[in-house]
């Protein structure tokens, strides 16, 4: 296909707008990614230090049950 006629111009056109969207697309779901990666160690964070008090609280109970049973 020659470079200078009409459909090819039409054709290189329609392909660039392909091009954007196909990138714009990328981009968005790259950020949602890293968005929903931000939340998920948040919510890590929170529930670590959950299992943390949660084991201190089972050591404190077992300890309390040891003095009372023996």
């Amino acid at each position: 296909m020659e470079k200078d006629t009409e459909e090819y111009k039409r054709l290189r056109e329609r392909n660039n707008e392909a091009v954007k969207k196909s990138r714009t697309k990328t981009k968005l779901r790259t950020q949602k990614t890293l968005d929903k990666v931000e939340k998920l160690r948040g919510e890590n964070s929170k529930l670590e230090e959950k299992i943390s008090g949660l084991k201190k609280e089972l050591d404190l109970l077992k300890e309390l049950f040891i003095s009372h049973a023996g």
